[in-house]
């Protein structure tokens, strides 16, 4: 959860997004000073009629959400299972290799290692959408984009930082 809120202030606050920097440069030809555009231009914020566009169009949106979802699913797992994993590590710290608390260790360690790599593939993936977004030559929200791009970046990294601090207090 505390993840997701920060997501949310992250689309908010673009300027701070970490990802901004690459955003901007794949946004650039769809989004670039859209301010000049005429209403119904494809890379204008607004319709023919005056009004707000949608940050993405409905095939886009479900795209985006699944993939953020499966980032989602991970983290929440991950902080229902992440003191049973941490109790579990120190528990073989100092036993033998072989030892039913270090083999324990090892399964959890196993069990991150599988969550992380479906926050490596959700990140994988949310790149190649953003690439087709920057391709289509059409409008979109890149400050929606950019937090959903926050909150995946962070939380593989999270999982990511959680391994390799546990495999040291383990070794």
């Amino acid at each position: 959860m505390r993840l997701l809120t920060t997501a949310f202030i992250a689309a908010i606050m673009l300027s701070s997004c970490k990802a901004a920097p690459q955003l901007a440069t794949a946004a650039a030809p769809t989004n670039a000073d859209s301010s000049n555009l005429k209403p119904g231009d494809p890379l204008s914020p607004l319709d023919k009629d005056g009004t707000a566009k949608s940050a993405f169009d409905n095939v886009t949106v479900l795209r985006l959400n699944a993939i953020v979802q499966r980032s989602k699913d991970m983290i929440d797992e991950f902080d229902k299972v992440a003191p049973e994993m941490r109790a579990s590590v120190d528990a073989a710290k100092g036993k033998a290799a072989n030892s039913p608390e270090t083999q324990k260790a090892r399964t959890s360690l196993a069990k991150l290692g599988e969550m992380h790599t479906i926050t490596q593939a959700a990140k994988t993936d949310l790149a190649a959408e953003g690439q087709k977004l920057a391709d289509s030559q059409r409008y979109y929200d890149v400050v929606v984009f950019s937090g959903m791009v926050t909150f995946v970046q962070k939380v593989e990294g999270e999982l990511s930082d959680e391994i390799k601090d546990l495999n040291a207090k383990l070794n």
